[in-house]
């Protein structure tokens, strides 16, 4: 028996497929209930629990359990088997389980799962932070169906974590492996310490990783702390609420993105039931794949700020990648979605006024278009005319072509000659476009790769800049040089290859040519000065952070080292002109 065998024989079909539709018994033999993959009023959906099978006599779509879920998840066979052995707790044989990976990665699903259940317990035995919630309104009801929780600071309930996950076979060095507990030189701490925790779910509803907000007046630390991204959790690819959503995303064909897991609930809470959220990140044209397969309008609703705005204009860049209409609610100034509904109970006046995302970005380049300079209006200009050239339907392209000139004030033929020769030279120059490259992406790999040439050029400063930001694997390979500098005074080149995964492996030996340098202690701390400026902000609110929890701790030494640490930034950077 293989795996995929081993999985629907342990899955009941019916208890599977009555999560996504109704199922009535018809007789002795079958299941009928409205099909989930077409529209129809009379059930023509039909399952066979002794044959493990379904079919519908209206689409004809069929298969089994597995098949079941790829269909309606849009996942992979494996990826569905991996979702039903997680959902139903199977117990697989180790000889079934080949795949390496399926068993890390629902070892990391049970272990975040643990901590959320745990955070959950924390939260309500917490009236000051249940009062809280409570002060702003959030109804209880729904603070447990997004399983909210809550992680208590010291040492203390540090000491409880890891007494809870070791009942279930896991340890310290899996928390911190996941991000979830850091090791510092006090011992272990964690980042989301003292706040309010928010369980990130993929939309299959595996806990993948967490969101921590504080709550305290007192509390200098950032608003918000997400955990950092592992092989299942991509910032820009996961979106809060969408295992929640989707079932009434896919029934009313629309959906709501909001900014922040607050604004979410709150939608949630007041009838909103299709909106999801980005996690502190730009909505992704991989954020509109994922609604583009359950819905076909979207409406979005950012902050009525300069940055929510700005967000808006950017997602107009890659909206029309995709056949679905893209709608803007504007709230009034100063206003969240959250605090707009605290106010009014309702936001359906905004909805009803929202106007389509092209719409939106005409109505901000003109507001400013008249008054610019010759200089600004041709880059206006230009800027239109690159959304227009990413359309893939002809007639759009003319429909907004004509409603530009309009806007505008400009004569369409005008503006439809500069069109033109746009494409012609696009055209011309096609054949010799090269893949672009991540500027970030080559700026942390040769930055690995000066390490990788000489370990000795990296100080304690340049370690807590660089894990404050860098992306996985660099961050974790760096990690692994740190941890075999400081056991051994020799070279770990050697032992550095055992503690490689493959993958980490590969990309040590590719990023040892990204740098072609006689000096490379020069080399990297000129790239260490692009790193600073780029991420500025980011490390000294990491910075923050830790000296937060090195004051809480009362670790004199550490707090010595981060002042230092900042003060050496701003001097490198000022000297450099950098800031």
């Amino acid at each position: 028996m293989d795996l995929f065998n081993f999985v629907k024989n342990q899955v009941d079909i019916i208890a599977t497929i009555s999560e996504y539709t109704s199922l009535k018994k018809t007789g002795s033999l079958y299941w009928k209930g409205l099909c989930p993959f077409h529209h129809e009023k009379t059930p023509s959906f039909t399952v066979s629990p002794h044959k493990k099978i379904f079919y519908c006599f209206g689409c004809h779509e069929t298969g089994d359990v597995i098949n079941f879920i790829e269909k309606t998840e849009h996942i992979s066979g494996i990826q569905a088997v991996q979702h039903l052995i997680q959902r139903y707790n199977l117990d697989v044989p180790e000889s079934l389980e080949s795949s390496n990976h399926i068993k890390q990665d629902r070892s990391a699903f049970k272990l975040c799962k643990l901590v959320a259940q745990w955070c959950t317990k924390q939260f309500q035995s917490n009236n000051i932070v249940q009062n809280y919630l409570k002060s702003r309104h959030f109804d209880p009801i729904q603070l447990s169906q997004f399983e909210i929780g809550f992680f208590p600071a010291g040492s203390k309930y540090i000491q409880k974590l890891l007494a809870h996950v070791l009942q279930h076979n896991f340890s310290s060095k899996d928390l911190i492996e996941n991000n979830i507990l850091i090791q510092g030189k006090g011992g272990l701490y964690s980042p989301f310490e003292d706040r309010i925790i928010f369980p990130i779910k993929d939309h299959l509803g595996q806990v993948c990783g967490f969101g921590g907000r504080i709550f305290k007046q007192d509390d200098q630390r950032p608003k918000y702390y997400n955990s950092r991204e592992t092989n299942n959790f991509k910032k820009g690819k996961i979106l809060f609420g969408l295992n929640i959503a989707k079932h009434e995303i896919q029934k009313q064909k629309t959906a709501f993105i909001v900014e922040g897991y607050t604004d979410c609930i709150a939608m949630y809470q007041h009838g909103y039931h299709n909106t999801v959220a980005t996690l502190g990140t730009a909505c992704s044209i991989d954020h509109l794949k994922q609604l583009a397969q359950h819905a076909q309008k979207i409406y979005i609703l950012y902050d009525a700020d300069s940055a929510g705005k700005k967000a808006i204009l950017r997602l107009t860049q890659i909206c029309w990648q995709l056949e679905m209409e893209l709608k803007v609610v504007l709230l009034p100034s100063g206003q969240d979605p959250a605090s707009a509904l605290e106010q009014e109970e309702s936001i359906d006046q905004y909805i009803q006024k929202s106007i389509d995302i092209f719409t939106f970005f005409m109505q901000s380049t003109s507001d400013k278009f008249h008054k610019s300079s010759m200089r600004d209006k041709m880059n206006a200009i230009q800027d239109l005319l690159n959304l227009i050239e990413n359309l893939q339907d002809e007639i759009k392209k003319s429909i907004l072509l004509v409603k530009a000139a309009e806007t505008l004030q400009m004569p369409l033929d005008i503006l439809k000659k500069e069109y033109n020769k746009r494409k012609t030279v696009c055209k011309q120059s096609s054949n010799h476009k090269e893949e672009p490259y991540s500027s970030d992406q080559l700026l942390e790999e040769q930055i690995l790769a000066s390490i990788l040439h000489d370990s000795t050029i990296l100080t304690k400063q340049h370690e807590t800049l660089l894990l404050s930001q860098l992306s996985e694997p660099i961050s974790s390979i760096i990690t692994k040089i740190v941890n075999c500098n400081s056991n051994s005074n020799k070279s770990c080149s050697k032992e550095l290859k055992n503690l490689l995964t493959p993958q980490e492996l590969k990309l040590t030996q590719t990023a040892l040519f990204k740098v072609e340098s006689s000096n490379i202690k020069q080399t990297f701390e000129n790239l260490m000065l692009q790193f600073q400026r780029k991420h500025w902000k980011s490390i000294i609110s990491h910075i923050k952070m830790k000296l937060a929890q090195a004051k809480q701790a009362n670790n004199t030494t550490e707090i010595k080292e981060l002042l230092d640490a900042f003060e050496n930034i701003k001097k490198t950077m000022y000297k450099n002109g950098r800031l």
